[in-house]
């Protein structure tokens, strides 16, 4: 066979995959209907120009009906405001707040039904006009699985309060004990004062002072354990850090004294505000608390010390550590320590620890332990002062 060039059979030109593709008006409409997420393409002045079918079926309107119409007719009365500013400053100054950033808003629909969206937006210019591309997910079964998640949570931190508060049996017992005791004992001193004539009335009252007092050191007994175990919807305020720990170290002093711990505070001056719920950070101290006073049930009662320290981290975080004079965490149950129920004791669910660690990271803090160079285990909670 011939080798000379005129000879060798031409061969059809390789497409090149770096030329550009060209679709039609139909085409392009058929891409854009194909897409999952809502399509919105405005022009500069936020006039609709194109929607897709996603977009069609996740704000009720047909495409027809809104073309020329602004974005405000699918969006809140705030949200569409807030969107008229920045897109007014970004043609004015150029400055990036919305565009090529995802953020996300309240979407209205045609019924007036307002839902979350995630809503991301570009820019592109066709015919030298500038145009907008909206893309918007919907994000209310995602909101959804969050509210539900949420509610697990709180359920699951309410069983573990509960836990915790069955655990403190024996601490309550005793403590409640004393109050009611002092109380059986006066009721009979004045019963036999009383039996011996009005001379004796001044002690009479003196017993019911004391009666007095200590049916009122059993009822703050009880409502604070009561506050501590009730269920309750989860909402952060500002709390000062000193008064938040103040109010749990009656139930944590409660529970030292029963099992023969000297628990011993050391608060730092000028603790911060932190923005924080309440009950749940409680519940956080109460079981490093509780863990400490378990690691030492093994040791003599002469050396059983918890030490509840609290002081600034640095600039914007709180540290609280609680340190006890135990075993220390073994290498066999370290990797395990926060996971749900796990636990070394002989009765409880497992859930303190796993329950704490959730709560710190949902307030955008840390909860930590390292062994002691000596004997025992610190937990430490770090959190943040200031609110993201």
């Amino acid at each position: 066979m011939s080798t000379d060039p005129k000879h060798v059979a031409a061969t059809p030109k390789q497409a090149d995959s770096s030329q550009d593709v060209e679709f039609s008006a139909a085409e392009f409409e058929a891409l854009l209907n194909a897409a999952i997420d809502g399509i919105i393409v405005t022009d500069r002045d936020g006039r609709i120009l194109r929607m897709n079918a996603a977009a069609e079926s996740m704000f009720g309107f047909a495409a027809a009906d809104v073309a020329g119409q602004t974005i405000e007719i699918i969006m809140n009365t705030r949200d569409a405001r807030a969107h008229d500013r920045y897109m007014d400053n970004y043609m004015r100054t150029g400055e990036r707040k919305i565009i090529g950033i995802g953020r996300e808003v309240v979407a209205r629909h045609r019924d007036g039904r307002e839902f979350p969206v995630d809503l991301a937006i570009g820019e592109a210019r066709v015919k030298n006009e500038l145009h907008f591309v909206g893309l918007i997910r919907d994000l209310t079964e995602q909101k959804l699985a969050e509210e539900e998640a949420l509610r697990q949570r709180e359920q699951m931190s309410h069983v573990s309060r509960l836990t915790t508060m069955g655990e403190m049996a024996a601490a309550m017992a005793h403590e409640l004990n004393q109050p009611l005791s002092a109380i059986s004992n006066y009721t009979a001193a004045c019963t036999r004062l009383l039996d011996q004539g009005d001379e004796n009335r001044r002690d009479v009252d003196r017993a019911l002072d004391q009666i007095s007092v200590q049916a009122y050191r059993a009822a703050e007994i009880i409502q604070r354990m009561r506050d501590f175990a009730r269920s309750r919807e989860s909402g952060r305020q500002p709390v000062d850090i000193r008064d938040l720990i103040l109010a749990v170290l009656p139930l944590a002093r409660m529970d030292a004294r029963a099992n023969h711990v000297d628990l011993r505070i050391r608060l730092e001056k000028d603790l911060p505000t932190i923005n924080a719920d309440e009950i749940q950070i409680q519940q956080v101290l109460l079981n490093l608390v509780r863990n400490g006073i378990d690691a030492m049930k093994g040791v003599d009662e002469a050396s059983r010390r918890l030490d509840l320290r609290v002081w600034m981290e640095d600039e914007t975080h709180v540290r609280i550590g609680v340190t006890d004079r135990g075993h220390g965490v073994s290498d066999q149950v370290a990797e395990e320590v926060f996971t749900p129920f796990f636990t070394t004791k002989s009765s409880g669910m497992g859930l303190g620890l796993a329950i704490s660690r959730s709560i710190a990271t949902a307030h955008g803090g840390k909860l930590s332990y390292f062994n002691n160079p000596v004997v025992g285990a610190t937990f430490f909670l770090i959190l943040p002062t200031k609110a993201d």
